[in-house]
């Protein structure tokens, strides 16, 4: 009997063993490969005894990296000018890094350690940094193409809706703590501040009064504004207002700050732009001044999401009566009609055009998300050009998953295919940190209801198999990297999902989300994306832009129509960034060869 020891499989081995060799992954990748590079595969091919051989082992593997890269395609068929354009970008992302962030003192950490600024920190850290750099003004001059995810009622600077609200005779505010006067300004840092429009013979309080209780009666904007300086001589109250409207970093980033506390933060911040929104003057300004913020951002198409609920009916400037969901689409409609009425009239800048993505919140009950399907549906009938898609709002992790609603999301897609009209969801998902819960399970929701896009997205990297199956649905990401640095999904923007997402080849958008609470653009967003991956180039940019026009609800003559004025402006923002540039990267690359010869 043979006693000798038998050879066992180890359990990779035999993982191995089950997988069948048209499954395996690096061989689907290098049949890919094979036909974007020139050479066959050397990669694997006999041991490596050389260091010759090892470099160019080595180096057959980068090119297959890149040929695999998402934005191959675009780089592989630049023309002179882009390829001129990607490397002045390259040589300013050093220049910015050398003449910006380094040439700033250091900031102490723990125990006195000394941390040098650098690109790529936390954003509310570097904002001051960022606005100097030269990267960002090529950020601001590029062409962007689609806006898709934007919510209306915070999307612009923190002062265009206190800047209103100071004109308006009906304006009151609100306070759960009294401003009371001491050294340290303990309540005016906590105090939850909120505004509403009010009728003349409404009950008036004075938060500055010791006796004030939590919201028991409320104060007149301007008559707060009069009585600031009497109690505080060291901030002016407007400034102070905006202050309390944006996240700071020690905010964002304390030690001890989660996703919950950011989330609980952020809602404070929406209930106090909530009244500075829902009156009719300041919608219709507000309308306004965001397609001017479109254009000045160069974004040539956008699609908004304002709340359609009860509890958001905007008010007449009086304060007695209110305008509903359908007089909120009229308004944001005959803004929109009147702004491009104007632009042709004077020859004004290009803006393509707008849609309207119906929202609710999902802390919603069933019967309210049903009757918003409803009247979603209803504004499609009457307003069928405008109409982009249907979304859920709200903390994610706080509101009731996509499953809960599965019943009213399948009758509306009954109810959307008997009228013969297509309404898609664009659902938001995937914005947490969760793994195995209720709430990444989203992903799943949203693939079988056939989102057409996914709102964030951050942890479809973490789920694969779902991940491929939105590629194969061509399913696209709107990513907000700002905004999921500030809320707590990620420290630094080199830790963003994207990247992991980008390489996996899923298509992907750069949005925004709630700017106002971030004291951010679009261009910021477009900034932190470059920033982020050291090999990011103007292909990557470029093709997030391609990506954003064709994952929009645009119909084929909307489509055609904005992507050739889009690419018209590519073409001259490659020329300007090679006039005001060109010449200063070439002087700056000249004078270092200069200084590294006078060093020999």
């Amino acid at each position: 009997m043979d006693k000798s020891p038998k050879s066992k499989a180890t359990p990779l081995a035999a993982d191995a063993a089950d997988i069948s060799p048209q499954w395996n992954t690096v061989t689907a990748l290098d049949q890919i490969a094979d036909a974007r590079v020139d050479s066959a595969a050397t990669a694997t091919a006999g041991a490596i005894t050389t260091a010759a051989a090892y470099q160019q082992q080595r180096d057959e593997l980068l090119k297959r990296e890149r040929a695999l890269g998402f934005e191959h395609r675009l780089a592989s068929t630049a023309t002179a000018k882009e390829q001129a354009v990607d490397r002045i970008l390259q040589d300013l992302k050093r220049d910015d890094a050398d003449n910006v962030f380094a040439v700033e003192p250091t900031r102490q950490g723990f125990n006195g350690q000394q941390h040098s600024r650098f690109a790529g920190d936390h954003f509310l850290s570097n904002k001051a940094l960022i606005d100097k750099s030269k990267m960002l003004k090529i950020a601001r001059k590029v062409p962007k193409g689609a806006h898709l995810h934007i919510h209306f009622n915070a999307c612009l600077q923190p002062n265009v809706l206190l800047d209103i609200a100071g004109t308006q005779e009906q304006m009151y505010i609100t306070s759960d703590l009294p401003l009371i006067d001491d050294s340290s300004h303990h309540n005016y840092k906590r105090a939850k501040l909120q505004f509403s429009i009010m009728a003349q013979s409404s009950s008036t309080g004075n938060l500055f009064d010791a006796a004030y209780k939590d919201r028991q009666g409320a104060q007149k904007f301007k008559d707060f504004l009069a009585e600031f300086p009497k109690h505080r001589k060291d901030v002016d109250a407007m400034t102070w207002l905006q202050d309390k409207l944006v996240f700071r970093e020690d905010e964002a980033h304390n030690m001890l700050q989660t996703v919950t506390g950011a989330w609980e933060e952020f809602n404070t911040r929406t209930q106090m732009m909530k009244g500075l929104f829902n009156y009719e003057s300041a919608y219709r300004q507000y309308t306004r001044k965001c397609l001017e913020d479109f254009v000045s951002d160069n974004i040539q198409y956008a699609e908004i999401r304002p709340n359609f609920m009860e509890a958001n009916q905007v008010w007449t400037d009086d304060g007695t009566s209110k305008i509903d969901n359908v007089g909120i689409m009229e308004m944001i409609i005959d803004e929109y009609e009147k702004f491009q009425a104007e632009a042709t009239a004077n020859s004004g800048p290009y803006f393509g055009g707008l849609k309207v993505i119906y929202c609710c919140p999902r802390s919603y009950p069933k019967d309210k998300v049903a009757n918003g399907l409803k009247q979603c549906l209803e504004f499609k009938k009457k307003w069928p050009k405008w109409i982009a898609g249907f979304d859920l709002v709200g903390e994610e992790g706080k509101g009731k998953p996509l499953n809960f609603f599965v019943p009213e999301f399948l009758q509306f897609q009954k109810d959307c295919q008997e009228a013969n009209v297509e309404i898609p969801f664009l659902f938001h998902c995937g914005e947490t940190l969760e793994m195995g819960s209720e709430t990444d399970s989203n992903l799943l929701d949203a693939l079988l209801l056939k989102s057409k896009r996914i709102g964030h997205g951050f942890a479809l990297a973490r789920h694969p198999y779902i991940m491929e199956r939105m590629k194969q649905d061509n399913v696209c990401l709107e990513l907000c990297p700002i905004s999921n640095e500030v809320l707590g999904l990620t420290p630094r923007i080199n830790g963003h999902a994207m990247y992991n997402l980008l390489a996996n080849n899923v298509h992907c958008t750069i949005s925004s989300d709630n700017g106002t609470l971030f004291n951010s653009t679009l261009s910021h967003d477009f900034y932190q994306a470059m920033i982020g991956k050291a090999d990011m180039t103007l292909y990557g940019w470029k093709q997030l832009i391609e990506w954003s026009l064709q994952h929009s609800c645009l119909s084929r003559e909307e489509y055609a129509s904005i992507h050739a004025a889009w690419a018209k402006k590519w073409d001259v923002f490659l020329d300007e960034v090679i006039a005001e540039f060109g010449g200063q990267v070439a002087a700056a690359s000249n004078s270092a060869a200069v200084t590294d010869v006078k060093s020999r």
